[in-house]
């Protein structure tokens, strides 16, 4: 039985993996990726680990901070199309140039801007999935 929280028993539950160098970030995010009633089933700090995750346990959704340490958000989302052109990546970002834009819009990934709220969230979310609706 389940509470009005919480998806019915029939829905499938979307999964998720959460790059970002931030533990702060990566707590947040996972908390708030829950409360949409998606489950994480991983973390990582760089755009290496963001690959190794998605090709080892393919999740429905990627969530990747751009700016990150020796491997950014763009070395991922490159390494993971090559993996599955398919692939549903959301970049999370504070970064508002028109260039980080451009190239994100270029690669068919949509933005999460920091700082972001729940119904932000739950929208970009929504939108991966339009047959569901």
């Amino acid at each position: 039985m389940s509470d009005s929280n919480s998806m019915s028993d029939t829905e499938m539950k979307h999964t998720c993996i959460i790059i970002d160098d931030m533990k702060s970030h990566q707590l947040l995010l996972s908390q708030m990726a829950e409360i949409c009633g998606l489950e994480v089933i991983g973390i990582g700090e760089n755009g290496k680990e963001a690959i190794d995750l998605f090709d080892s346990s393919k999740p429905d959704i990627v969530f990747l901070d751009m700016r990150m340490p020796k491997y950014d958000g763009f070395y991922a989302i490159d390494g993971i199309q090559k993996i599955s052109e398919t692939a549903k990546i959301i970049a999370v970002t504070a970064d508002t140039t028109t260039d980080t834009f451009g190239r994100l819009t270029s690669m068919h990934v949509p933005v999460l801007s920091k700082p972001y709220s729940m119904d932000t969230l739950k929208k970009i979310v929504i939108d991966q999935f339009p047959s569901e609706k």
